[in-house]
């Protein structure tokens, strides 16, 4: 890495091309996806430990995303972003 930063405005003009580069993975619709599933699996578990209900719909919403994520990918729908 090593960037040799002195001054304030050299870190602002770096900052920017980092979000230049990466803002197109930020602004995926499949990581936000993912951040909900983790959010849904998260708020199932604390559901089911309340002992609510509504914990299985936060369950089913998650493992039902990873079933057609891995169908879309398979019928080259979506491509795959790790590979």
């Amino acid at each position: 890495m090593g960037h040799d930063i002195k001054t304030f405005k050299e870190a602002a003009a770096l900052m920017l091309r980092v979000w230049r580069e990466s803002s197109s993975f930020f602004l995926s619709i499949e990581l936000w996806l993912l951040v909900l599933v983790a959010a849904s699996t998260v708020g199932g578990f604390w559901l089911a430990a309340m002992g609510d209900a509504w914990s299985l719909l936060a369950f089913a919403f998650a493992f039902g995303y990873i079933a057609v994520r891995t169908v879309l990918h398979l019928k080259r729908i979506l491509a795959w972003p790790f590979i």
